[in-house]
């Protein structure tokens, strides 16, 4: 799982899941605002930011977009 944060949304950013080629991107704002967040609450974040990040990959995402890395904070 890749993770990363886009430059909006405030002094922390955007959550971001990225897939493996650092191609494509998702923002996980249902499950976690922000990067500083999702680490505070790993436990029980990590399986559904896993999850997202697994239908990423295998292209089932919807709302995914290319990545940009200009605009990762």
């Amino acid at each position: 799982m890749k993770l990363a944060s886009l430059k909006e949304g405030g002094r922390d950013g955007t959550l971001i899941v990225v897939n493996r080629d650092l191609t494509r991107g998702v923002r996980a704002t249902g499950i976690a605002a922000t990067l500083q967040l999702a680490l505070e609450s790993w436990g029980s974040v990590a399986p559904r930011l896993n999850a997202l990040f697994e239908g990423l990959q295998a292209g089932k995402v919807s709302d995914a977009f290319d990545l940009d890395v200009d605009k990762l904070a």
